[in-house]
């Protein structure tokens, strides 16, 4: 991104911050803001780095300046952090080497169609999926991540006295030792533990309860949002292909057209959208590689009565062959 694209986009993301810290938010305000940042996971991180901005700065405003440093110099301190206050959006704006960027969470993000893997201070390690966003803040007591957007795998170092808790679609799941797939679906987060045991919990600091319905072992999945916790039992074959993104490849055990488009979408920057709902219903199975939605493309129109119309945009269109 040049430079003067990346300051108008951090000017942007400021002005929504300074828009929902400044005023009791309406459910219409929080979502157009959704909007903004679902449109381009680059939206997500300006936006993230602003509101940590706007965090620092609040705390800065908290600080007994008097007791920090000689009288003689609180006045002009005074006027100085006036001046810092009043144009700390506008820095953030203009540049992200600031004093509080520095310090805020990190921020990670994969492009559509890459497979990015992050190793972690503890030893832990985290694989993003496509178009995926992760902020990452770690301390001397906790391991705080919360997925923004996307899927992630976790595989987590065992560290009973630091948590490591990620948060994603406002449900914070905490883990235990082990291993596990967040991939977010609308207002609600899908969990598969691969590995030992994770359990949801109310905030990010809470003890474990010891409830059995929020706990997910190895070999089962969940359903969660903010109250809610639906477990399954999960077999090997759903487990495989659930994990299957991690290792490049799409696998279909019998999902209908419509729902492998969308998949498959997923990894593309233009869609694979079913336009006729006389093949939507149509069930596919196989294993393709995630970035070579042609092999799929061709697979099907070889395999069923479905024509692929491409458009002047690059989106594929299917439909059925009369």
């Amino acid at each position: 991104m040049a430079q003067s694209e990346g300051n108008a986009l951090s000017g942007e993301a400021a002005a929504w911050v300074a828009r929902v810290q400044g005023q009791a938010v309406t459910r219409e305000v929080r979502d157009e803001l959704e909007r903004w940042m679902d449109a381009d996971p680059a939206h997500a991180v300006a936006y993230l780095q602003a509101e940590a901005a706007w965090e620092r700065m609040e705390r800065l405003k908290a600080v007994p300046v008097s007791s920090l440093m000689p009288d003689e110099t609180v006045a002009r301190w005074r006027m100085t952090r006036r001046t810092a206050l009043a144009g700390g959006l506008g820095l953030c704006a203009a540049s992200a080497a600031g004093w509080w960027v520095f310090s805020a969470p990190d921020t990670y993000k994969s492009a559509i169609g890459e497979r990015r893997v992050i190793a972690l201070e503890d030893g832990s390690r985290v694989t993003l999926n496509t178009a995926s966003v992760l902020r990452v803040r770690f301390t001397d007591a906790e391991r705080s991540l919360h997925l923004v957007s996307g899927e992630a795998l976790f595989e987590v170092a065992h560290n009973p006295q630091r948590p490591f808790v990620v948060t994603a679609a406002g449900s914070h799941i905490r883990a235990l030792g082990t291993a596990f797939v967040v991939r977010l679906r609308s207002d609600l987060a899908e969990v598969t533990v691969t590995e030992g045991t994770v359990v949801v919990v109310e905030a990010p600091e809470t003890v474990p309860p010891p409830d059995p319905a929020r706990q997910i072992a190895a070999g089962s999945g969940a359903v969660v949002d903010r109250s809610t916790v639906a477990k399954s039992e999960l077999g090997p074959d759903v487990l495989r292909q659930r994990l299957a993104w991690s290792e490049g490849v799409i696998e279909l055990r019998g999902e209908t057209l419509a729902q492998a488009a969308e998949e498959f979408s997923r990894y593309r920057t233009k869609r694979i959208i079913v336009a006729d709902p006389r093949v939507a219903s149509i069930r596919i199975g196989g294993r393709f590689p995630s970035n070579e939605a042609d092999a799929f493309l061709r697979s099907v129109q070889s395999g069923f009565p479905v024509r692929i119309i491409e458009g002047a945009d690059g989106t594929v269109y299917l439909v059925h062959r009369d």
